[in-house]
């Protein structure tokens, strides 16, 4: 598991180093630095991978992403259970010799907030290192559910509405929470490199965009249990959710981290969070596996973090500005 991840130079992060967990929620105001953490694992892996760049597509160059504040190289760094690992990346080139353990850091499993929508056909994979993996936008999202489909999950991720222990049991459970009683069925067409869903036999474009966006998170969720060392990353994955979804996601993200996986969580969600807190009253000790962390900018621009403690009661140590209380707000407004 990654303890903990450092920023030098790095996007709105001048100087920064932030406890990672079992379960790490980011949340903050929109363009805070959250999605910059999810960005600096992205690279790190890709450099534990020893791609030839690290830079993300679309992200531009290292001058795109460097502080305006810091005029010496970039440094993102990690702790990892054998030790620290950094690496450096000048502005004039790419990033230098690295010293991260390509043999043991995480597989990381990201669903993005570009995720698909309902879509009649979903891409799937040919490389024999890739049949298994879950893209960033959902991408395989069925070839990765038809090859774990029988897998026995541990038996804390059986949901009340599966039929059986499996993965797909429990897939089709935890999405009956989004739509009660719809059934889902995926579809493969390796000729054309192309698979599809049904929801009662209708096709995904006909059905609403919960159980679309929904499908990838818990898929990632479950999966991300079964692959050993993995990190799932997962952001937004309230969107186009109902309270009540919100909430059952919540459950199903904090039941992942206690049987072992490592989460990273960028959230929106008042009731997302709360799902977490009624997740740390209900499981005795679990608060201590659950990292909080709330972004916010300067006067310079320049992230600054308040990190709130989760109690074993469900309850914070503080509440920064800003952190879930619009219901309140918005509630004594209307008094």
């Amino acid at each position: 598991m990654i303890s903990s991840i450092s920023l030098v130079g790095f996007k709105s992060f001048l100087h920064r180093e932030l406890n990672l967990n079992k379960l790490t929620l980011l949340t903050g105001l929109n363009s805070s630095g959250k999605s910059s953490i999810i960005q600096a694992l992205l690279m790190l892996e890709k450099a534990a991978n020893i791609e030839d760049s690290i830079l993300l597509e679309g992200h531009g160059s290292v001058e795109e992403i460097k502080n305006n504040y810091y005029k010496d190289e970039i440094i993102i760094g990690v702790t990892h259970p054998n030790g620290r690992y950094s690496i450096s990346i000048p502005v004039e080139g790419d990033y230098t010799d690295h010293d991260l353990p390509t043999d043991d850091f995480p597989e990381i499993i990201y669903v993005s907030a570009h995720r698909f929508g309902p879509k009649t056909m979903i891409p799937i994979f040919n490389d024999t290192d890739k049949k298994y993996k879950i893209g960033p936008n959902g991408e395989n999202v069925f070839q990765c559910i038809d090859f774990f489909s029988d897998h026995i999950l541990d038996s804390k991720l059986k949901h009340e509405n599966s039929e059986g222990d499996t993965l797909l049991f429990n897939i089709r459970g935890w999405l009956s929470v989004i739509a009660p009683n719809v059934e889902f069925r995926h579809h493969l067409n390796k000729i054309i490199d192309s698979s599809h869903s049904t929801f009662d036999e209708h096709r995904a474009t006909n059905v609403g965009f919960g159980l679309s966006y929904t499908l990838p998170v818990i898929t990632a969720l479950l999966v991300g249990t079964i692959i050993p060392n993995s990190l799932v990353i997962i952001e937004n994955p309230e969107a186009h959710l109902h309270p009540r979804g919100q909430t059952e996601i919540a459950r199903l993200i904090s039941l992942c981290a206690q049987v072992g996986t490592q989460i990273i969580i960028e959230t929106h969600s008042d009731h997302l969070f709360d799902g977490i807190r009624i997740a740390a009253k209900n499981a005795s000790g679990f608060a201590n596996d659950v990292q909080i962390h709330w972004f916010e900018l300067d006067k310079e621009k320049n992230t600054e973090v308040y990190s709130p403690t989760l109690y074993d009661d469900g309850r914070i140590d503080e509440w920064p500005k800003g952190f879930f209380d619009q219901f309140e707000i918005n509630a004594s407004n209307l008094l």
